[in-house]
């Protein structure tokens, strides 16, 4: 082969590296840096390019989530559960209420009213949650590649951080699953955008839209408040007049959190908390750390974000090294910072607001875990690029003729695009494996086939119970059940069955469901998992149904639950003790155990008469006129529980006895 066609192979070679390495148009120039020349017409060829890969990753992505829902539906948590059941009673008219039959004040209203919104046209939430997060992640996806071609001079890197983004199993992951982290991470990103375009030209339009995008955040998880303790310290630090800073701010923060204000404001004056009753926990500052070391450890993390900010935190300290002892380097080869300190701002007060909220005693996070770390993905994945684009551009820019600068850099460039392929390949077969392990039925929780295909949900879908049930899988049972019943948890305590059945009776009649091996469960201990088993067997007022595979259905007999104590009368009257009378083949007496009164009614309530001294009879009042009366009293049954029985309410207390045949003398 000749010199002059190994010259016009390497200067074709050459070429092609650059093409690869070079920047967008006019983006190097934005930058402070030197834009190859480019004709409009090449412009173009390179946007439509762009935008067809960029397209294929977000069609990517999509097809991922719809690949693990195929065969069982989305992912179906507790969380999830609760937001299906919260959209499902939106559509029923019962506004924002969740499994407990309480106001929803543990999370924001927006994504189980997204879910409601299926409504309109006749699809059920559940139906409605698989497709929207499938589409979220894509509109995620897009949006995240289109930010980096703003910034990326690297074309390559840009496609590889796309499809990595597409291929990011826990994004994935949390999109598969009947959740709102998908939208949470969507509107994260929009937000975070429009303050980087906000900050970068100072236009109001851009920060109204991120003020939007942070309120809309904030209404679907309480963690979107992390976005405005990262915008507010960037709009206090921009290089404007005191005055328009002030103003920013104050639009910025107005917006922003007006609306989450609000939905706290209802939630105080509804259930008497802001982000609803969360149990004191006691992890140490120690055992959170040791919990987000091993969540970013996982092959996920590893894999995806962890490894790979590392290794651009160390390409950046060298590249920072080389450009200063080389001040003829290339211009555009500089790191893009002011994007950087908008994603890694919001990242760091994300995590710190998280730890805060771990440690002030929120039960339902239990650590750092990946899914809690996930809306920072996306942002570390940023920061990485941003790192890794300007050494890999000054790596390209360096001429042939330098020797061993030459060699080098063009090493590096080599080494880092192998790595990058290798990575990929890796998230192509990690993903293979989840695809394998969902479309086997592991992953869907109670979505899975052991609970869908199960006898107990096969049993309690056509039976349409009515009335009240109680069950030791709240979840389970208020997902699969059909009819008008209310569902309520099952206590773990047997000696509380008897007060937990007498708080549904007023519902109609009442069914108990008890599941051998929940997934969930109601929390309770094995031991009194197994307890509550062998009370409900022997109880006597529980009359069995079916036995099933999975579980066990009873149903109360009727008028039972209250023969334990009855009265004398029925028709109290002022001024004429009113007796009740305790039923001995029931169980005992037990010692210092008085008898309560109170009165009231069904629908309105019943009011203690704490007043009135514990004893079987009690004398009504002037006071009482109208009420009805009702006693209880705790007693030991045969078994040595402690049980609680109740008289039926009587009739509304009479001011005297009516004298019979007094009508007829009167005429």
């Amino acid at each position: 082969m000749s010199g002059s066609e190994n010259g016009a192979r390497g200067f074709a070679l050459n070429n092609l590296w650059r093409a690869l390495a070079a920047p967008y148009q006019n983006i190097g120039a934005r930058e402070g840096g030197i834009s190859l020349p480019m004709s409009v017409s090449h412009g173009r060829l390179v946007l439509a390019a762009s935008v067809c890969l960029l397209m294929a990753a977000a069609a990517l992505g999509v097809g991922l989530v719809l690949l693990r829902q195929a065969s069982y539906g989305p992912q179906l948590p507790w969380d999830g559960i609760n937001y299906i059941t919260v959209a499902r009673n939106l559509l029923a008219g019962n506004g924002f209420v969740d499994l407990y039959h309480e106001p929803l004040t543990l999370w924001p209203p927006l994504y189980p009213a997204m879910l409601a919104g299926g409504g309109l046209f006749g699809i059920d939430p559940y139906s409605l949650a698989g497709p929207l997060n499938a589409v979220i992640f894509g509109l995620t996806v897009l949006l995240a590649g289109w930010w980096l071609r703003r910034y990326m001079r690297s074309r390559i890197l840009w496609l590889w951080g796309c499809f990595s983004i597409a291929l990011a199993l826990p994004l994935v992951e949390m999109a598969s699953q009947a959740m709102s982290e998908a939208a949470f991470i969507l509107l994260a990103t929009l937000s975070l955008t429009q303050i980087d375009t906000h900050l970068k030209g100072g236009s109001r339009a851009p920060l109204i839209l991120a003020a939007v995008f942070s309120a809309l955040a904030c209404l679907t998880r309480y963690m979107g408040a992390s976005l405005i303790l990262a915008a507010l310290p960037m709009l206090l630090a921009a290089r404007v007049a005191p005055s328009e800073k002030m103003k920013r701010i104050a639009i910025y923060a107005l917006i922003a959190a007006a609306p989450l204000c609000l939905w706290m404001l209802r939630n105080f004056l509804l259930a008497g908390s802001t982000t609803g009753r969360r149990d004191r926990t006691f992890d140490s500052f120690s055992f959170i750390v040791d919990e987000a070391l091993r969540s970013v450890a996982t092959d996920w993390w590893l894999v995806g974000s962890t490894a790979l900010v590392l290794f651009a935190l160390v390409i950046a300290a060298c590249h920072a090294f080389i450009r200063r002892s080389d001040r003829k380097s290339d211009a555009s080869s500089k790191v893009a910072w002011r994007p950087l300190r908008v994603f890694g701002g919001f990242a760091l007060a994300y995590l710190i607001l998280l730890v805060v909220a771990i440690i002030s005693g929120d039960d339902t996070l239990h650590g750092l875990q990946w899914r809690y770390l996930t809306p920072v993905y996306i942002p570390l994945l940023f920061a990485a690029l941003l790192l890794m684009d300007g050494p890999l551009r000054y790596a390209a820019s360096v001429p042939r003729w330098q020797g061993v600068r030459a060699i080098a850099g063009r090493t590096f460039a080599a080494v880092l695009m192998l790595a990058l392929s290798l990575h990929v390949a890796w998230l192509v077969a990690l993903n293979i494996r989840e695809l394998q392990a969902w479309n086997a039925g592991e992953r869907q929780e109670y979505a899975a086939p052991r609970w869908s295909n199960s006898e107990s949900a096969q049993y309690i879908s056509e039976a349409a119970l009515s009335g009240a049930t109680l069950s030791n899988d709240l979840a389970f049972t208020s997902f699969y059940a059909n009819g008008s019943t209310l569902h309520y948890p099952l206590p773990c305590e047997p000696d509380r069955l008897r007060s937990a059945l007498l708080d549904a009776i007023g519902s109609g009649e009442v069914h108990v469901i008890y599941y051998f091996q929940s997934w969930r469960g109601s929390g309770c201990s094995p031991q009194q998992y197994d307890e509550m088993e062998s009370a409900l067997f022997r109880d006597p007022l529980l009359e069995p149904v079916a036995e099933l595979a999975n579980g066990n259905l009873y149903r109360l007999r009727e008028g039972e639950l209250r023969s334990a104590i009855f009265h004398s009368s029925n028709a109290p009257v002022v001024g004429k003790s009113f007796d009740v009378f305790f039923n001995e083949s029931y169980g005992r007496r037990l010692p210092r155990e008085g008898w309560r009164w109170e009165k009231g009614s069904a629908a309105d309530g019943w009011t203690s008469l704490s007043d009135q001294k514990p004893s079987y009879a009690y004398t009504p009042t002037a006071a009482d006129v109208g009420y009805r009366l009702r006693a209880s009293l705790y007693y030991a049954d045969h078994f040595g529980n402690r049980m609680k029985a109740i008289t039926e309410p009587s009739e509304p207390v009479q001011q005297d006895i009516p004298k019979a045949g007094m009508g007829a003398e009167s005429q």
